[in-house]
């Protein structure tokens, strides 16, 4: 792990003085929010999964960063889905594995934002008799999500006065 956080921190450091910054720190802590950071974390990426040393993912490596065939079962629908999702959305030049360009476009979509999808998802699970909004209760109900959640500040903005609660 040394090698890499010190590749990251190199990366962060933009004045190159080996001394970090607030934000180049944020930087170092945070790379997918950082232009000059994002060849890390497509390269870390890539390191991670690509098992064979290849260079690249193929669809089992992809699958097997999400799934274990632990009990040689059959697999969960799930997973096929997952497959489709490869073959049809993450392989675009369709030769059975990702390039670097094609993770780029996985783990770091251009028109993608986070905070809106975190905030869909919640409301999306939360939302019980699906009007659209959240009253106190389905919140309380769901509270462990809430925390958990980076769109609250893992829970801290919960705990402010909310006229709209």
């Amino acid at each position: 792990m040394l090698p890499r956080d010190e590749r990251r921190f190199k990366a962060a450091d933009l004045d190159g003085d080996l001394t970090a910054t607030r934000e180049e720190f944020t930087a170092f802590l945070h790379p997918e929010e950082f232009e000059h950071m994002k060849e890390i974390v497509v390269l870390e990426t890539l390191e991670d999964i690509d098992k064979n040393g290849d260079g690249f993912v193929d669809q089992d490596e992809y699958i097997a960063d999400m799934f274990s065939h632990e009990d040689n079962g059959p697999e969960p629908d799930w997973v096929l889905s997952e497959r489709e999702q490869f073959s049809d959305f993450r392989d675009l030049n369709k030769d059975g594995k990702l390039d670097k360009d094609e993770i780029r476009h996985w783990i770091l979509p251009q028109d993608y934002d986070h905070a809106q999808a975190e905030a869909r998802h919640l409301v999306y699970e939360s939302d019980k008799n699906k009007d659209e909004k959240l009253t106190k209760e389905e919140i309380l109900d769901n509270w462990n999500m809430f925390v958990g959640s980076q769109a609250t500040n893992y829970g801290e903005d919960l705990t402010k006065n909310h006229d709209e609660l």
